[in-house]
Order: structure tokens, then C-alpha cells, then sequence
């Protein structure tokens, strides 16, 4: 008589039978890892622990500090990539603390030289926190607006349609040299509403050129605002230069 089995530990069915469900999924709908094209898993363990923000800190040609959260290379480019251009919304969660500790920095230098935080107590006037938004044609293709999906996961709202593109705002940046990205953007976004008086933080996903950065500023000021800074997922490695504050 064959000897009767012994019962396998719980942790040994429960993860034989997610393996199972994971391989069954990858036949209707393949995944792999956003970071490093790992199959079967969205996102490890190795690609996540590569996230955890290391603020940098770059000075655009016209003077604005921009902090970022993360280097836009390897893992961390993969995953912002897959979040912004695959249509993986739910990347927003892991790369949240990013664009907050970018935050922070940002409000401390701010509240440093004399302005208040982001979202100041009683009797201070807050900081403006207002987006870069996506071209048109982004927002059509992905049908979501990346910064926005990771500034409400944060629990923020940025200013609702304040900075808005123009008729002549171009196509996409891929292919340019920097002096064809910084003309291409000029006159490229407008502002709604007169800002006299507001102290603003740009926020935005990745910092290349900074072109797009400086096309806001220069709309805001037209508006009367002062942008005291700029908050990034990620910056190239050619742009992060500097460390924190």
C-alpha cells in the first residue's frame, strides 16, 4: 500500500498555487517586469528597491532649481517609461515617494528664502503647486495626464487648468538636439488666469533639456506668478549633476 502523504505546509500551497495563476495569467496576458523585463512579475523586488528616492538637484540656464526624485536610467527609466508610455497606471504608486521627496526639497529650499510650504498651515499662503501639462496628442494617445495621476495618488491637486498648451504647440521631443527642443517650445503654453501675488512649484515627469520647464516659467511670469522651484520624477543623468539641498 502506498504510504499516505504528509499534508504540505500552507505557505507551500499558497505560493504553488500563485505561481500557477501567474503562469495561467501570462497566457491570456503577458507581463514581465516594468524595470527590467523580468517575466511574470509587473514589478520585483530588485527593480522596486531601485526606487527609493535619492533627490537630485539641477539649475536650469535661466537660473530655476529643479529637484528630482530619481536618475532617469536603467530600472528607474524602464518604469517611468512603462507608467507614462505603456498605460501601467498603477506604476503611480511606486513612483509617488519620488515625486514627494522631490517635493519636500523644493518647499524646503522655498520656505528656506522666505516663502511658505506647499500646502502652508493657517494664515499662510501655500505654495501654487501647478503641473506641466501633456501635449494634446499625449493626453489622447494615453488617456491620462502621468503627472496628475501621481500628484493625486500623493493626495495633491495641482492647479486645474492653469497652464494649458497653445495652437502652436509642437509634437514630440524624441529626435531633437537641445536648441530644437528649447526653440520648439517657445509660445507653447499659456496661462488661464492672472497669478499676481503666487508663489508657484512646477511639477513635472522627467527633466531632459529643461525647455519645457523654462517655457512654464516664462508663461507664469507673463501671469504674474514667481515659480520658486520645479519638482521632477526623474532627471536625465546629464541634467543631474548636483545633489540635494
Amino acid at each position: 500500500m502506498p504510504r499516505p502523504s504528509h499534508p504540505r505546509p500552507v505557505h507551500v500551497v499558497r505560493d504553488a498555487l500563485a505561481r500557477a495563476g501567474r503562469e495561467a495569467l501570462s497566457v491570456v496576458s503577458p507581463v514581465s517586469c516594468a524595470g527590467c523585463r523580468r517575466a511574470d512579475v509587473g514589478l520585483c523586488d530588485d527593480c522596486r528597491r531601485r526606487l527609493v528616492p535619492e533627490v537630485v538637484r539641477v539649475d536650469l540656464p535661466d537660473g530655476l532649481p529643479v529637484f528630482a526624485g530619481l536618475v532617469y536610467a536603467f530600472e528607474a527609466r524602464g518604469v517611468v517609461l512603462a507608467f507614462k508610455n505603456g498605460g501601467r497606471v498603477r506604476l503611480a504608486e511606486v513612483l509617488a515617494p519620488a515625486l514627494a521627496a522631490a517635493l519636500e526639497c523644493c518647499a524646503r529650499r522655498a520656505t528656506a528664502e522666505g516663502a511658505p510650504a506647499v500646502g502652508g498651515g493657517a494664515g499662510d499662503r501655500a505654495l501654487l503647486v501647478v503641473a506641466v501639462p501633456s501635449s494634446r496628442r499625449g493626453r489622447r494617445r494615453r488617456g491620462y495626464d502621468p503627472v496628475d495621476v501621481v500628484l493625486r495618488r500623493l493626495g495633491l491637486v495641482a492647479g486645474t487648468r492653469l497652464l494649458v498648451p497653445t495652437a502652436r504647440a509642437g509634437g514630440g521631443q524624441k529626435g531633437r538636439d537641445r536648441q530644437q527642443r528649447l526653440s520648439g517650445r517657445e509660445g507653447s503654453l499659456r496661462v488661464t488666469r492672472d497669478l499676481s501675488g503666487s508663489r508657484v512649484v512646477l511639477v513635472d515627469d522627467v527633466v531632459t533639456t529643461g525647455g519645457t520647464l523654462q517655457e512654464a516659467r516664462r508663461a507664469l511670469a507673463a501671469r504674474g506668478a514667481v515659480v520658486v522651484g520645479a519638482a521632477c520624477l526623474a532627471a536625465t543623468p546629464l541634467r543631474s549633476s548636483r545633489g540635494g539641498p
